[in-house]
């Protein structure tokens, strides 16, 4: 049965060790629409990501895909959730010792059994999609760096899938290259109905493309619900966001100076 919600996070918590990264984060991302996870460095938006994807376990009835418990997923089913996504990683991730047409072809070559020329038929459809059919035979250090993003995209959407994750896409991009993938993102939405996770610090983007906007801070959700009510939230941290205002430094030179020296005694 296909949910309005396709993932619905409820009070997740998340720990590296004995750190506590993640507090009692509650959300859902809906079907067929873009959903923006946003903060500053820092705030816990990759862990959310990887628990998101599958790369990190999530405890039990904590994270739910179409209302299955994801913490319940043996292997099998866990293969079964991953043939559904797609992923485009901050950097690109493509590999530099192949094409830009194998690097897309890789998913399919791996999940597949289709024949070599069709999965060559394929990447050139997903390589048009994003504006690459051209440069099927180039290699990923002869594009620019906007250029290995969309290549990335082309190879994330190489299996069709319904749900896609984006790290950072305007990372490292010119403001013009940016809002090209911007509206490419807004198109893959509105063109193949897919549901869409993005994670950016860039709030312009985020204001541009979401459907939802998730804040997190230190690892707690500060606010979730549309452009229009984020930008009208009235949480201190939220607005301090918005309007790109500088964290205030308050120095304790007592309290510093009381660290620095147990510092200095555990060494001796």
């Amino acid at each position: 049965m296909r949910h309005s919600n396709v993932i619905d996070i409820r009070g997740l918590n998340s720990y590296y060790g004995n750190r506590h990264v993640l507090f009692d984060i509650h959300f859902a991302i809906p079907a067929n629409r873009i959903t923006v996870i946003m903060g500053v460095s820092g705030c816990g938006k990759t862990t959310l990501l990887r628990h998101l994807i599958g790369l990190k376990p999530s405890p039990p009835g904590r994270l739910l895909v179409d209302g299955e418990d994801m913490g319940g997923f043996n292997e099998a089913r866990m293969n079964q959730y991953r043939s559904r996504i797609g992923v485009l990683f901050q950097s690109g991730a493509l590999f530099n010792s192949m094409s830009v047409a194998d690097n897309v072809s890789v998913p399919l070559r791996v999940h597949s059994k289709l024949s070599r020329e069709t999965i060559r038929i394929i990447a050139t459809i997903k390589l048009h999609q994003v504006g690459l059919s051209e440069y099927c035979d180039y290699m990923p250090s002869q594009l620019s760096g906007g250029m290995q993003k969309r290549a990335g995209l082309a190879r994330a959407m190489a299996m069709d899938p319904e749900i896609l994750f984006v790290d950072e896409p305007s990372s490292g991009l010119d403001p013009i290259t940016a809002a090209g993938l911007d509206n490419l993102i807004l198109e893959l939405r509105d063109t193949l109905g897919m549901t869409i996770i993005v994670v950016t610090h860039e709030l312009e983007s985020a204001l541009h493309i979401a459907d939802q906007i998730v804040v997190l801070d230190k690892g707690r959700l500060l606010a979730a619900g549309s452009p229009e009510n984020i930008q009208s939230s009235q949480d201190e941290r939220v607005v301090q966001f918005l309007q790109r205002q500088a964290d205030q430094k308050h120095e304790d030179t007592e309290a510093y100076i009381k660290a620095l020296v147990g510092r200095k005694l555990r060494q001796l």
